[in-house]
């Protein structure tokens, strides 16, 4: 089971934040993310660190206007549009060369979405997720737990979590950091992005 736990409709506070990129990368499977009416189980997500990680946000080691959450104190939440149209959530955490943070990739809903978002699985997938959820932004910068709200939810079994290499990045460009197992999955749920 998880490292981390309390009541199930507990929010996450920044302390869970405080802790190795890796570790809350882990141990936020599973728990409910809750914006507005709308919540949804944690299924997949991505770690991105500093100037090591050429496929981050943080790779030049400076913060700029857009990433400074990367390199805020934990518990700060990132949203940054890509490709000029899709939304990207992310939740700062502290990595061993100082910036980070952790892109939401999936979840599964649990409240407040319409059946379409079940039959079309609309929150498989980073762009999607925000996009359903209503996420943008105007976020960016926020506490977690200040509009945006992480709970408890239920940890999951070791046995059930694996590590895959992150998704959707240009090999051209992140060279060997597109091979590093720091996508972190459930492994049974049918609602992660990708196989």
């Amino acid at each position: 089971m998880s490292r981390w736990s309390g009541e199930r409709g507990e929010s996450l506070g920044r302390a869970f934040f405080a802790r190795d990129i890796h570790q809350v990368a882990r141990d936020l499977l599973g728990r409910e993310i809750w914006f507005g009416n709308r919540g949804a189980r944690l299924v997949e997500v991505e770690v991105y660190e500093g100037a090591n990680d050429a496929a981050s946000h943080a790779r030049s080691g400076r913060p700029t206007g857009r990433t400074w959450p990367m390199f805020a104190e934990p518990g700060r939440v990132y949203v940054y549009r890509i490709y000029g149209m899709h939304r990207c959530l992310n939740l700062r955490a502290p990595s061993g060369v100082g910036a980070g943070a952790i892109l939401v990739r999936a979840a599964q809903p649990l409240s407040g979405f319409e059946p379409e978002v079940h039959r079309r699985r609309r929150l498989s997938g980073p762009g999607l997720l925000c996009k359903t959820m209503g996420i943008d932004e105007r976020l960016s910068g926020a506490w977690v737990g200040q509009g945006l709200v992480l709970r408890e939810g239920e940890p999951v079994a070791e046995e059930r979590v694996v590590t895959r290499p992150r998704v959707g990045l240009n090999e051209a460009r992140c060279q060997e950091a597109t091979h590093w197992p720091w996508r972190y999955i459930i492994e049974d749920s049918p609602w992660i992005s990708r196989r």
